[in-house]
């Protein structure tokens, strides 16, 4: 059995996803190092969803496109 949201559960998550200013605390935060957690509750259940940073891999050379320069004809 899944739990499911409840209808103002859902509507604040909801609200949380579209907050601007929430996603730049949690960027933020991933970007320091640390972790960024959100909470939910609900009457059945407390929902978390958590983010950790992870470090950016650099990509193979072999699978980046080879493009001649771009030369400037002035």
């Amino acid at each position: 059995m899944t739990p499911r949201l409840d209808r103002d559960a859902f509507h604040r998550a909801w609200a949380w996803l579209g907050d601007r200013r929430g996603a730049e605390v949690a960027v933020q935060a991933l970007r320091r190092g640390q972790l960024y957690a959100y909470e939910l509750d609900t009457h059945a259940a407390r929902w978390r969803w958590t983010a950790y940073p992870v470090s950016v891999l650099p990509l193979p050379l072999d699978h980046l496109p080879i493009e001649p320069p771009v030369r400037s004809h002035v």
